[in-house]
């Protein structure tokens, strides 16, 4: 078992949170590399921010990961607790309400009914077949497994990651991001970029929620964490604050962020170029770092428009998507 003291601070690395600049964090969980939820070889563990923001370090590399970091490997490890009762729910669910995604499409069209609308991480396809109903859709997925099946169903996909493909600003109405942003390891960056390629319309963020129900009551055996696949985790306090530094209005509705979910599904809206802010935490977030004892006053300082920190794992060549049908 890996001791504390064995774990490198993030400081001593020169991490910064990527949401409010800040370098007080406290060590949430950590696992060694024989832990049955740990996918890499690493020994990795979970820390929080002051503002409330939760990060993976030290993040594994490519060589610590199976097959390379490819998220649809048969060889990264999967627990599911109360197999049974959960496939059983979820065809209860399915039978009333639609599945997952297709409710998911149905609050997107409250928020924007038609348009142009891209899937970020869309996977082997799952969310493009019920929203090609509504929309004219392109999916991103950056491995070549689950693109070549969202392909094979029909849907033009670029196979790349976000940061790496080139699309020009105003190109969509609505972006989708369905498990995507606990993926990176600077989401806000993201968020701007993502903000810049859209229309004065919407964007939905669905994730696991940190310290929900399932998080509180498992602590590090969540299966949210998906250790060394998943870099950044949110509360709807910090997903809201994320949102706002890159730009967008979150929604009060559509919104699911109740005290027994344990998933976070926050919608919002471009803001206005008056209404956005060009340095700093949001105004909730800055509150909480000035009563955090101990946290110096520079560390809402930092700017939201540098690169990310750290490069994405999964990559894939450079192209263009949108500006066009």
């Amino acid at each position: 078992m890996v001791e504390v003291a064995e774990l490198r601070d993030p400081r001593a690395d020169g991490r910064r949170c990527t949401l409010c600049g800040g370098e007080t964090f406290r060590l949430l969980h950590h696992w060694d590399p024989d832990h049955p939820r740990n996918v890499s070889t690493a020994a990795p563990g979970y820390w929080q921010c002051a503002c409330g923001l939760a990060f993976l370090h030290p993040v594994p590399g490519p060589d610590q990961l199976p097959d390379h970091g490819e998220w649809w490997s048969s060889r990264r490890k999967l627990i599911i607790r109360r197999r049974r009762f959960k496939r059983l729910r979820a065809r209860v669910q399915n039978w009333l309400f639609g599945t997952p995604v297709d409710r998911l499409i149905r609050q997107v069209r409250r928020v924007q009914p038609a348009g142009r609308l891209l899937d970020i991480g869309c996977g082997r396809g799952e969310p493009l077949a019920p929203a090609a109903r509504q929309y004219q859709c392109d999916g991103m997925e950056p491995s070549p497994v689950a693109a070549k099946e969202a392909r094979r169903r029909g849907f033009r996909v670029l196979e790349t990651t976000f940061e790496s493909a080139s699309i020009p600003s105003a190109s969509y109405d609505v972006a989708v991001l369905d498990s995507v942003l606990e993926h990176l390891p600077d989401p806000v960056y993201v968020l701007r970029q993502v903000n810049r390629i859209l229309k004065p319309e919407g964007v939905v963020v669905k994730l696991p929620k940190l310290w929900g129900p399932s998080h509180r009551r498992h602590r590090r055996e969540w299966n949210g964490f998906r250790v060394g696949c998943h870099l950044t985790m949110f509360s709807g306090r910090t997903l809201d604050a994320a949102l706002e530094a890159a730009g967008f209005t979150p929604l009060r509705r559509p919104r699911r962020d109740r005290p027994l979910d344990d998933i976070l599904v926050v919608w919002g809206r471009k803001a206005p170029l008056r209404h956005r802010g060009s340095c700093g935490p949001p105004g909730r977030v800055r509150r909480g770092l000035r009563a955090h004892k101990g946290l110096a006053n520079t560390a809402c300082q930092r700017r939201f428009d540098g690169p990310p920190l750290l490069e994405a794992r999964i990559g894939g060549y450079h192209g263009t998507l949108g500006g066009g049908s």
